[in-house]
């Protein structure tokens, strides 16, 4: 059996130091396919270690095991994390889908409620549209829910996310279901905007800030 001493005075062996470093950074790292060709790399570069080793009497040959091993389970865990990987991506997509078809809903209710606000507006004084919002403040609706109203309810979205569109009126009836008068504005991120015809009609319709 060799003395404390003569271990010490062994040179170590960088296969084994190699094998243990990949071992780790593949461990860490297999959820990525880079990871499982450095745990299959640490796997190698043990067994080498563990043979120059016992060869040329170096040191390091629990490092190198312990860089097999470690090698080992994380290449044998590859397949898990590719189940949990397939597993969790429709979750999230799903779940971002029924977020924004919640926050489309919101938006078609909030311009539905504009609308009537502008309606009732229009309604006392001579058949005109408010030139900005914060005339609707107070007397046609509450000024703390118009600022919630006109809030995006999107990720990012504007403090005002809704803008009067110049019209003239009175509106005619033949162009009533094809003309907006209030649209919703929304960040490039979203393809579609909220909007409302002349006639009342609220729809969703293609954002031309899309990207």
């Amino acid at each position: 059996m060799s003395s404390p001493e003569s271990d010490r005075s062994k040179h170590w062996s960088k296969a084994a130091i190699a094998s243990l470093t990949l071992a780790i950074a593949g461990f860490f790292s297999v959820g990525i396919v880079v990871g499982l060709f450095l745990a299959a790399i640490a796997a190698v570069c043990g067994h080498v270690a563990r043979h120059n080793a016992e060869i040329n009497d170096l040191r390091g040959g629990r490092v190198a095991v312990t860089g097999i091993v470690v090698g080992y389970l994380a290449m044998l865990s590859f397949p898990l994390w590719v189940v949990i990987a397939f597993g969790t991506f429709p979750t999230l997509r799903f779940y971002g889908e029924g977020r924004n078809e919640i926050a489309r809903e919101a938006s078609k209710a909030r311009v539905e409620s504009l609308y009537a606000a502008c309606e009732d507006f229009a309604r006392e004084n001579n058949n005109r549209y408010p030139t900005e919002w914060d005339q609707l403040a107070g007397r046609y609706i509450p000024g703390h829910e118009l600022r919630n109203l006109l809030r995006s309810p999107y990720t990012g979205g504007a403090p005002r996310a809704c803008e009067i569109v110049p019209h003239d009126r009175p509106v005619l009836a033949a162009i009533a279901e094809s003309l907006i008068v209030i649209q919703e504005i929304a960040p490039a991120t979203e393809s579609q905007i909220a909007v409302v015809y002349a006639d009342g009609t609220v729809k969703l319709i293609h954002n031309p800030d899309y990207q």
